[in-house]
């Protein structure tokens, strides 16, 4: 009847599920041939499969090993999209009757598939068992002993328990993609949304002066002390087509993160990627920006942090798909012209180092948690201090004019004078805000203000022609000829083409 063959067939299927961390992956319709994975992609037979076969002639044995290398290619596709060994295994009440050895005795390689095949006959079965587990590994069918009585319901238990252990394993991977629902991707949605409209009712999400009103990263108020401008960018977005792009990513990839770390979790991810993304783009670039890009970062970081703790799950439901889409979005951020990368990356590092620390549910690990812990709170502080030392020590010139010109264009003088007085008083570096300041004053008849702000412009560019022509302008209305001329002297000299600074001095020379 075969009750042996069939007992050693079940009782190293189960022996593997439940011992040695191997998971059912496929199973024939008359249940002789079971196909198990390991759960780490390291192990050196990532893939094994048990064969209940009695032979007859070599023939059959040719041919199944045909199918099952076709078989171990779609299932590598599938699985791993990388090279795998798989280890069949044969067990059997008779060999081949005729020459057998010659299929067996080398490893067949199909593509980046390669079968390795062990024959275990009754004979030698716990010898043949064991020899399997040392190729494994493992110390299979060490302590175990084949019973001299085996009656057909221990086999029919067997089968039972091996297939309810892998559907009970199928079901434990599909409630890790369950464990929350997306109801704060909802939230976040939501409220960048209304922002947006907020934003578009109150002026424009393209206008400079909405956007840093609504709280966009600026570094000028940043160093002013508005540390919430660390926060606010990652809900505030430049335009329509920024919206929607970033609305989509987060639908989709927000929900499968809060999906798998809950809502809790995805919370203090969200938060932190969107911070630190918005941190890295503060230390390495001066321009004004806003988006939920790096907080969208950081939930690929999340997922990047799920394949190291659940590895095979994560390569066999979106591994590839997820690093893709990360590599493409980095490629485009590099040629694109416009798009802060530095905020990317680093809301990719906040979001892993976030998930790291928070752990994916029911799998947290202090070996992970206590270094990303360590490296949030050390490295958060290190990069603050240094993006502060950097750019107060960096010229603020460009978004400062562009705040700065925004409102003297819609007539509010006054906001521009405060803006950039309040940048200087926190020791900002910018001749144009100096310069600007100096217009100002001048609009406010008040000249000795003004030629102070010019020569502090001058001080820091001297080929700042623009600030020469206009100290000129103020000596000459107060009569002071002789200053009036070495200033517009300097203007021309570095630009000898400009119309107005020819007449202006030649007038001067005319008072001389």
């Amino acid at each position: 009847m075969g009750f042996k063959e069939d007992y050693l067939f079940w009782k190293s299927i189960n022996l593997l599920i439940r011992e040695y961390n191997y998971s059912l992956v496929t199973m024939s319709d008359d249940q002789n041939e079971v196909w198990l994975e390991h759960n780490e992609t390291s192990h050196a037979y990532p893939v094994v499969r048990f064969m209940r076969y009695d032979f007859d002639w070599a023939a059959g044995l040719k041919k199944d090993l045909n199918r099952t290398v076709m078989n171990g290619e779609n299932i590598r596709k599938q699985l791993f999209k990388r090279p795998i060994s798989v280890l069949n295994v044969y067990i059997t009440q008779f060999k081949p009757v005729d020459e057998y050895e010659m299929y067996i005795a080398q490893p067949i390689t199909v593509n980046k598939t390669t079968i390795h095949t062990r024959m275990v006959d009754s004979e030698h079965a716990k010898e043949g068992l064991q020899h399997v587990g040392r190729e494994l590994g493992i110390g299979f069918w060490a302590n175990e002993e084949i019973p001299e009585d085996i009656e057909e319901q221990d086999i029919i238990a067997l089968k039972q328990n091996a297939i309810s252990s892998g559907i009970e394993q199928r079901q434990t991977e599909q409630k890790m993609f369950q464990y929350g629902k997306p109801i704060f991707t909802k939230v976040f949605l939501a409220i960048q949304i209304v922002i947006f409209l907020l934003m578009e009712i109150f002026g424009s999400s393209n206008s400079t002066i909405t956007l840093v009103e609504f709280g966009a990263k600026y570094n000028p108020l940043i160093l002013s002390g508005e540390w919430w401008r660390f926060i606010t960018p990652m809900f505030i977005h430049i335009g329509f087509l920024h919206l929607l792009m970033n609305s989509l990513a987060l639908f989709y990839i927000g929900s499968e993160v809060e999906r798998i770390y809950g809502s809790a979790r995805f919370v203090l991810v969200y938060l932190f990627a969107g911070f630190a993304g918005v941190l890295a783009s503060f230390v390495m670039s001066p321009t004004l920006s806003a988006g939920a890009s790096g907080a969208i970062f950081g939930c690929f970081g999340a997922l990047l942090f799920f394949g190291i703790v659940k590895p095979k799950l994560f390569l066999r439901t979106m591994g590839m798909n997820i690093i893709v889409l990360i590599l493409i979005n980095l490629a485009f951020g590099f040629t694109v012209s416009g798009i802060d990368n530095s905020g990317h990356i680093g809301g990719l590092i906040g979001g892993f180092l976030a998930a790291a620390a928070v752990g994916v549910p029911k799998k947290w690990k202090a070996a992970y948690a206590i270094p990303a812990i360590l490296v949030i709170v050390i490295g958060s502080f290190l990069l603050m201090d240094y993006g502060f030392d950097k750019q107060k020590q960096t010229s603020q010139d460009v978004p400062l004019t562009m705040l700065a010109q925004e409102y003297i264009q819609k007539k509010e003088n006054d906001k521009a004078k405060a803006i950039l007085e309040q940048s200087l008083e926190h020791g900002m570096i910018s001749p144009t805000a100096e310069f600007l300041l100096g217009n100002l004053s001048i609009d406010e008849k008040d000249y000795d203000q003004a030629q102070a702000y010019y020569k502090k412009a001058i001080q820091l560019n001297p080929d700042f022609h623009q600030a020469h022509y206009n100290l000129a302008l103020t000596y000459l209305q107060q009569q002071n000829i002789q200053e009036a001329i070495k200033e517009s002297d300097a203007a021309l000299k570095l630009q000898p083409d400009e119309e107005s600074y020819q007449k202006l001095n030649e007038q001067l020379k005319e008072l001389q």
